[in-house]
């Protein structure tokens, strides 16, 4: 199984502040991702705001070699959000050969998941563990952008501090998310993602927005 599991996108909080903010039409933003401080992989986030309609595309490639061995994640993904709201999300994962298809709506006051083939319904408050904005710091209820497991978190905001990226100095506010996935996680003034760090395996893992 990859190192970036699927306990790894990863995927964030604060609503209507993380929705609200940042560039006003498609714009990709590019991470690196770090592990052990070498880089192993990239994601892109593409955000897109028409009126009160936001589309969010996200692509993740990491490809990790330990020993012998070679591992790989993909990672694809449609979120549409409506006035702050998630309506819809697709998403796609290769875990280094473990294929899930996940697509999820919300029909009235519930999510319906529909996971490889299967479907059921969850409570209409849960979010997945998106992180590219602020729209999960207020919610605990989680599930898994790769095969929709449950996950049930606290965040904590730490406060103000400042990140050097790009041999830049950023403002950043950091928050710490705890239970069942454990992230530090930094948001710039835009709203949006700067940094996460964790640990996967006994191995450090960033991903930094470049």
């Amino acid at each position: 199984m990859s190192l970036l599991s699927r306990h790894f996108l990863v995927a964030v909080a604060g609503l209507a502040s993380g929705l609200s903010s940042g560039p006003a039409a498609a714009e990709p933003i590019s991470y690196v991702i770090l592990k052990e401080g070498q880089p192993i992989g990239h994601e892109t986030v593409t955000i897109d705001r028409q009126g009160d309609l936001t589309t969010v595309q996200v692509q993740t490639e990491t490809r990790v070699k330990v020993l012998f061995l070679d591992f790989h994640y993909h990672h694809q993904r449609v979120e549409t959000w409506r006035a702050g709201r998630l309506e819809s999300m697709v998403a796609d994962t290769d875990d280094d050969g473990a294929i899930h298809h996940i697509e999820v709506s919300h029909p009235g006051q519930s999510v319906r998941l529909t996971v490889d083939g299967t479907t059921r319904e969850t409570a209409g408050d849960a979010l997945p563990l998106t992180l590219w904005g602020k729209a999960i710091i207020d919610h605990g209820n989680l599930y898994s952008i790769v095969d929709a497991e449950p996950y049930r978190v606290t965040i904590a905001a730490l406060g103000k501090s400042t990140l050097a990226l790009g041999g830049r100095e950023m403002a950043a506010e950091h928050y710490r998310m705890t239970g069942d996935v454990d992230r530090d996680l930094w948001f710039g003034s835009d709203g949006l993602l700067l940094k996460v760090a964790f640990e996967r395996r006994g191995y450090p893992i960033e991903i930094v927005r470049e």
